[in-house]
């Protein structure tokens, strides 16, 4: 397990963490960093509510492209504490890292408190805008933030809402900032969970990912969540989602958003190691997928390496994996229609049917018959 470096130095609930005072936010958050409702100003009408863990997402009507997440009241008391890390991760980071946790994420930039309450929420970047693009469906369009379930899709899929095919090469560049996002959370030892479709972002345009809900990110481990289609084999349920969660869920991610599917053929197409430039990632995505034992799960590192043109350098012996799940059965093909009993056998026309050739042999045959009897009487009765 990796140890957390956010937990050491989180002395107090400044949101200081490891620096001892705070670096100025990149992003503009001007106010400190734990703050009170009445600080803000002004809350506008929410955007989402009853999200998740969040009551209500409400834009700061005094600071543009920001937004207050607000908790259940129902939090955990270390919540604050925790905020607090997360605030302050990015003080602990190479400046490379450090920026792209702010600009692939809406990473925390305070702690909203109040009187009796230390974690009422959080206040977050709104998501850029460059992430909405203009849906088409039939008649209609919508411009929305566009998911990067869109990438679990085909090309033709994703042309036919109005958005340019990705390509391989769309794919790997979006697939790539996943594996990097994720390798940082993996240093700071932190635990995401939310590794799906719904909780990150794709800019086609760019092939940009941009993550969300980390806010909900903890050291070490968390309660498992359950998510349809999501759940990791090896994590029984009851049990808290650790790294080696994140490991499966963001494999599984990565599969889908590479091979544009979302079913066992996933599966084998990763085995069918389709990407001749980056011959290691096949292997890295199987073992993270189908390793039967947890622990050896390849880290976000060693995908984010290979996904690079890198090697796989494995640090412990080959994981024994399971079998590649069975594709779906192919459907029956439908019988043909049968044609009504009428005209299964239609009613032979007097005249206009000339009569097949073995039909004419046996006519003229039958004549010949006849015509010899008819000779053989006519012989025997002149002889009487």
């Amino acid at each position: 397990m990796t140890e957390s470096p956010l937990v050491d130095g989180a002395d107090d609930s400044t949101g200081t963490g490891t620096t001892g005072s705070p670096a100025a936010d990149p992003r503009g958050w001007a106010l400190p960093r734990a703050v009170s409702v009445g600080d803000l100003g002004p809350l506008a009408e929410p955007i989402s509510e009853h999200n998740g863990q969040a009551v209500a997402v409400r834009p700061l009507t005094d600071h543009p492209g920001w937004l207050a997440k607000l908790y259940r009241p129902d939090q955990h008391p270390e919540d604050a504490q925790r905020l607090d890390l997360l605030i302050s991760a990015p003080d602990t980071l190479p400046p490379v890292e450090s920026a792209l946790l702010y600009t692939g994420t809406c990473w925390p930039a305070a702690r909203i408190e109040e009187p009796g309450n230390p974690a009422v929420g959080c206040v977050i970047p709104m998501a850029p805008e460059e992430y909405r693009s203009e849906l088409r469906r039939g008649a209609f369009s919508e411009r929305r933030f566009v998911e990067i379930d869109w990438l679990a899709k085909s090309d033709a899929s994703i042309r036919g809402v109005g958005l340019p095919s990705p390509g391989a090469a769309g794919r790997l560049d979006a697939c790539r900032e996943l594996a990097l996002l994720a390798t940082i959370l993996e240093e700071l030892g932190l635990v995401y969970s939310d590794w799906s479709f719904s909780n990150a972002f794709w800019n086609p345009d760019q092939h940009s990912v941009y993550l969300i809900d980390v806010d909900g990110c903890r050291p070490a481990k968390m309660p498992d969540i359950h998510q349809p289609n999501w759940a990791d084999p090896l994590t029984p349920p009851g049990t808290d989602a650790d790294e080696y969660t994140d490991r499966y869920r963001l494999g599984l991610l990565v599969a889908k958003c590479m091979t544009g599917l979302r079913d066992a053929h996933t599966f084998h197409t990763v085995a069918a190691s389709p990407w001749p430039n980056q011959p290691a990632v096949s292997e890295v995505l199987l073992d993270m997928l189908l390793a039967t034992d947890r622990e050896r799960r390849p880290s976000a590192a060693q995908l984010n390496q290979a996904l690079n043109s890198g090697p796989y350098l494995r640090t412990t012996p080959r994981p024994t994996r399971t079998k590649l799940p069975p594709l779906p059965a192919r459907p029956r093909p439908l019988p043909a229609p049968r044609p009504p009993a009428a005209a299964q056998q239609p009613a032979k026309k007097a005249d206009s049917t000339p009569p097949k050739p073995s039909e004419t042999g046996m006519q003229v045959g039958w004549v010949l018959v006849v015509v010899i009897a008819a000779i053989l009487l006519i012989v025997i009765a002149a002889n009487h």
